[in-house]
């Protein structure tokens, strides 16, 4: 009896763990998946990519992200050297990134480290990874660009096609049309994130691309002298001279008629991808230990360029500076929308139709209840009430006693008054 006692008690704890439902794992739990991982010096094994479309949270092989993520910024036909110096790039902002956490978590608690879209970088692995951003990244993958020792936030924007190198440096940010004028006069990948961001230290780079050869100078032929013809020998004595023959005439050929050349059109220039669109500065770098900040699929497909507002979210942490600064881009982007976006309609229908109702009864309160609280007599042949007798006479109604028909016309929405209603003889 004494263990039915004890059993009933361990029974009723073990049936009640087994009907509590599974919690998914709170956000802060989630947060130390994220920002744990610290070397300066050898990449991180993988990454957490926040998909846009879906809401979910993909976690990618690193080299592997770098290489796709190339292949939608950068353009694959353009020198080995902006190539290279785009891997650079690519790889350095995603590292960023993954060792400082900027506090993001997906609806399900979920942290991630990037966006797969132009708010961090393009990532989509639908496309193809082309083999020459493939190449860049593998040449590229062990050299290492740092300031003070530590890596540091590589942004870049697309800039202005064919422009020259390092035209727009503003020393935080590197173009990627200007790393293309930098390959094309000789720099190397090293020399280009220099031009875009001072103070980098570049090691283990790999050897500048095989430059194109130099012209084969062409040889001098000796000329080869023209012979000269030999005489035929003079006729034998009393032998008749032989009368020169007489070439057959050549036929002219027919020209062949000459295709008339048709136009060259030339494409479009096709464009990078734009890096991280619609910052004017670099955000602050995150606190290390940010609160985290939910984020669904619906917010993330809202992001869009726009400038930076100048009051931060009441909602958000004070201390948390990178989640503000990103909100004010959002928030910009959110109320340049609203100020674009089609106004509701109004239900005119609605409006005209009260219009007539409220006109219609206060003709007949003028017309019938005055007369008939007031005891009123109706003259006989006075059919329209208040003495207005229809006699085609000048002092009846207007016009020759023609009669007006109240219709109901269009009123336009931005009406002064929506009572009005049109009237038509």
């Amino acid at each position: 009896m004494h263990r039915l006692r004890l059993a009933c008690p361990l029974a009723f704890v073990l049936l009640a763990a087994l009907l509590t439902p599974l919690s998914s794992p709170s956000p802060t739990s989630a947060a130390g998946e994220c920002g744990s991982y610290s070397s300066e010096t050898a990449p991180p094994p993988t990454i957490r990519v926040f998909r846009t479309a879906t809401g979910a949270v993909d976690t990618v092989d690193f080299r592997t992200y770098v290489k796709n993520v190339l292949s939608r910024e950068w353009i694959s036909s353009w020198t080995t050297e902006s190539l290279r110096s785009g891997a650079l790039a690519v790889k350095n902002y995603a590292w960023y990134q993954v060792l400082h956490w900027r506090g993001y978590v997906n609806a399900a608690g979920q942290c991630f480290d990037v966006f797969d879209s132009t708010r961090d970088q393009h990532y989509d692995p639908s496309r193809p990874t082309y083999a020459t951003m493939a190449a860049a990244v593998d040449a590229t993958w062990g050299t290492l660009a740092q300031k003070g020792g530590r890596i540091f936030a590589t942004y870049y924007n697309a800039g202005q096609p064919y422009e020259a190198c390092g035209a727009n440096a503003n020393g935080w940010q590197m173009f990627q049309w200007g790393t293309q004028g930098c390959g094309l006069i000789g720099k190397t990948a090293a020399e280009i994130m220099a031009i875009y961001y001072p103070g980098v230290v570049v090691s283990a780079a790999p050897p500048a691309a095989t430059p194109a050869p130099s012209p084969t100078p062409t040889p001098i032929t000796t000329p080869v002298p023209t012979p000269v013809p030999t005489p035929a020998p003079p006729p034998a004595p009393g032998a008749s001279p032989t009368p020169p023959a007489t070439p057959a005439p050549t036929p002219t050929p027919t020209p062949a008629p000459t295709p008339t050349p048709q136009p060259i059109v030339t494409p479009p220039p096709q464009m990078p991808g734009g890096g991280q669109v619609g910052l004017a500065a670099p955000p602050p770098p995150p606190p290390p230990d940010p609160e985290p900040v939910v984020v669904t699929a619906a917010d993330a497909s809202e992001v869009k360029a726009a400038a930076i507002e100048e009051a931060p979210p009441a909602t958000l942490p004070g201390t948390h500076r990178v989640v503000e600064f990103e909100h004010r881009v959002d928030l910009a982007a959110a109320r340049a929308s609203a100020r674009m976006a089609a106004q509701p309609a109004v239900p005119t229908y609605w409006l005209v139709a009260r219009a007539a109702m409220k006109q219609l009864v206060a003709e007949l309160l003028e017309r019938w209840s005055v007369p008939m609280l007031l005891g009123w007599e109706q003259a006989p042949d006075d059919q329209l009430g208040r003495g207005n007798v229809l006699d085609r006479q000048a002092h009846g109604l207007e016009n020759g006693d023609g009669v007006w028909i109240a219709t109901v016309g269009p009123v336009a929405p931005d009406a002064a008054d929506f009572d009005q209603v049109l009237f038509r003889r």
